[in-house]
């Protein structure tokens, strides 16, 4: 009686598949069903001390915009291409128009702002079809929005005009649309239960609740200069970080204690000295007492308030002006540079670059754009332009032979 490779147990065939890569894998699952099931079941042990990128799953954030829940194999092998650049890109949306759009990415629809209109596109399985749009949102005429957010079932938007309009996606009306709330464009916004928070150009930023009381903004803040962005803490409800920009004073960071209000830390970028303007165009808090930010001064920078100061930089390879940036609260971050529709993906273990993406649609002469916006799951990327919205697809590659020639001939043309 002749045993065959497939006919031996779980355990040993386990224990010959811990020897082989991802690429060999790969390459075995497209074999046999009964390798297939294998590796999908138990990849977590064949490569179990492996933590991937992009492709960690884990905090709620991160699951509540993923378009499906990876395998344990499934995760090393699309965060393999991530690593290596293996994706095919696709444009979803084009405008002759030049805009600075915003977008956001939920598990069921992709959010884009665009002059002043905000749509959510359906998502599936499928992709994203733009043909169909789930809502549609026009805030002020003559004014565009810079900048949204969806939580919950609100959208929150600051216009160019400085109004400021919250919307509800329940009733498919406008909870209130304040004309004239800041005397400037709106540069940030956020939303945390009913605590509503915006930054402007006009130097001031300004907190409220969330009824629709013209007159109830509790607090106003003068930063005495230009405020970029703005986010409240999840963990820490009371705590509000700030970004300015760096032009009249050195601190471009500030964290703002909402309950005492009083500000609890000014940070500033000290790597350069007395050198201003390294204004903060994007923040994320990591945890109640860690945030990132990002901005002119081309680094991402890890603050802790325990220590009361930048405990790690992330400086850009081209030293260009980072303006976005997404975490997955884990160890990978992706941000979105200001020329040739950059971007660049993170390990946060490390100093250097893991990756570079080009969008194609930036490849031409007189086609440079910066990435205004960004947002992941584990399979896909979704970016914005002044004149595109590009999608690039991480799952498709499955490690064959074709699938490395291809990238061969990728890297040959850029």
């Amino acid at each position: 009686m002749v045993l065959s490779l497939d006919s031996l147990s779980t355990e040993l065939l386990l224990k010959i598949f811990k020897s082989l890569d991802i690429y060999d894998l790969c390459r075995l699952k497209q074999t046999c069903r009964r390798f297939n099931e294998v590796i999908e079941q138990w990849g977590s042990l064949l490569n179990k001390n492996v933590v991937p990128l992009i492709t960690n799953q884990v905090h709620p954030a991160i699951i509540n915009r993923s378009g499906r829940i990876l395998s344990s194999f499934e995760r090393l092998r699309v965060s393999r291409n991530w690593k290596l650049g293996l994706y095919k890109e696709r444009m979803l949306l084009y405008s002759k128009i030049k805009y600075i759009p915003w977008l956001q990415l939920e598990k069921n629809l992709l959010w884009i702002s665009r002059g002043r209109c905000i749509q959510a596109y359906k998502r599936s399985s499928k992709g994203i079809n733009t043909r169909n749009v789930v809502y549609t949102i026009k805030g002020s005429k003559n004014a565009d929005v810079c900048r949204f957010v969806k939580k919950s079932n609100y959208i929150l938007s600051g216009q160019m005009d400085g109004s400021l309009w919250l919307w509800s996606t329940d009733d498919h009306n406008f909870v209130f649309d304040l004309k004239s709330y800041h005397d400037a464009d709106i540069n940030s916004v956020d939303i945390c239960d009913n605590i509503i928070v915006s930054g402007s150009r006009d130097n001031y930023v300004k907190i409220r609740h969330k009824p629709d009381d013209n007159e109830a903004f509790f607090h106003q803040i003068d930063l005495q200069g230009r405020v970029w962005s703005v986010a409240l803490s999840e963990e820490n409800k009371s705590l509000l970080a700030i970004g300015t920009d760096g032009i009249d004073h050195m601190s471009t960071v500030h964290i703002f204690d909402m309950n005492k209000q009083s500000f609890f830390a000014h940070y500033y970028p000290d790597i350069f000295g007395d050198i201003l303007g390294a204004g903060v165009l994007d923040l994320k808090w990591e945890s109640a007492s860690v945030l990132w930010s990002c901005g002119y001064d081309s680094y991402l920078r890890r603050w802790d308030l325990r220590t009361g100061k930048c405990e790690q930089a992330l400086g850009d390879p081209n030293f260009a002006t980072v303006y976005c940036f997404q975490y997955d609260h884990v160890n990978s971050i992706i941000s979105g540079t200001n020329s040739h529709g950059r971007v660049v993906l993170w390990d946060t273990r490390q100093d250097n670059y893991v990756q570079m993406y080009f969008m194609e649609s930036c490849r031409r002469p007189g086609k440079s754009s910066p990435i205004y916006s960004l947002s992941y799951d584990a399979d896909f990327l979704f970016t914005v332009t002044d004149q595109h919205v590009n999608v690039l697809d991480f799952s498709v590659f499955n490690g064959t032979p074709k699938d490395y020639s291809n990238l061969f001939g990728k890297l040959i043309k850029v």
